[in-house]
């Protein structure tokens, strides 16, 4: 673990918003998970070393972001047709990436890791890509690693978004409940939700000023006002 979190502290040095999504996510995979098991789904699968794998391999679900040039990623207007198949094509990457690791854990971390490198974009109902996945044919890390990923990127400020309120959030996720995301998962998103806001408030208290920093540099890099330095 103490390896996997030099992940995000290098998505950072190429983009901040990467960085710190990906590390509220860890956090979040370890949450959904517990609610989960407390509600009796999953127990057999969902041990403390299974948690303990999935928050882990969340370091890595968006790696392929390091090959993305941040002027899309944090794009403030809609992406032409060529972006937007870059940005599809970033699962493929992700999984291409895990694969260069050495076995860890007897190569069951790198499993959970590729699954959720190349899959966190695939839906419920088979309406997500790249392979169009549905149902259990997504795997169990993968599902939860999604609705993590969502959630934060719903409660996150970005340059080209402002933030959803937690109410919002949970609406959308009652919308996508069976869609989007498995029902159960959507229910144990709802039932930590409180825990969930409190959370991203600190990460937000915690980050705000790096993020600040990055928008203004953003900012003056497009008015030319940025120096090569």
């Amino acid at each position: 673990m103490k390896i996997m979190e030099f992940i995000p502290r290098m998505l950072e040095s190429h983009e901040l918003f990467t960085g710190h999504h990906v590390r509220h996510t860890v956090k979040y995979v370890e949450l959904i998970s517990r609610e989960l098991v407390k509600e009796g789904h999953y127990n057999q699968i969902l041990t403390e070393q299974a948690i303990s794998v999935y928050s882990a391999a969340a370091n890595l679900h968006d790696i392929c972001k390091v090959h993305i040039p941040d002027s899309i990623l944090n794009k403030p207007g809609k992406y032409t047709y060529e972006e937007f198949q870059m940005m599809k094509a970033h699962p493929a990457e992700g999984k291409r990436l895990v694969q260069l690791l050495p076995m860890i854990n007897r190569g069951w971390f790198n499993i959970v890791a590729e699954q959720m490198a190349y899959c966190h974009h695939e839906k419920y109902d088979g309406s997500g890509y790249p392979n169009g996945l549905s149902g259990n044919e997504i795997p169990l890390c993968v599902r939860i690693m999604s609705a993590a990923d969502v959630f934060d990127a719903l409660l996150s400020w970005r340059p080209y978004k402002q933030p959803f309120s937690i109410e919002r959030t949970i609406e959308i996720f009652k919308e996508s409940s069976g869609s989007h995301f498995e029902p159960c998962i959507v229910d144990a998103v709802i039932n930590i939700a409180p825990v969930i806001e409190e959370l991203s408030k600190l990460f937000r208290k915690q980050e705000i000023e790096d993020e600040q920093k990055e928008y203004d540099w953003r900012v003056r890099l497009v008015e030319g006002r940025e120096n090569s330095k």
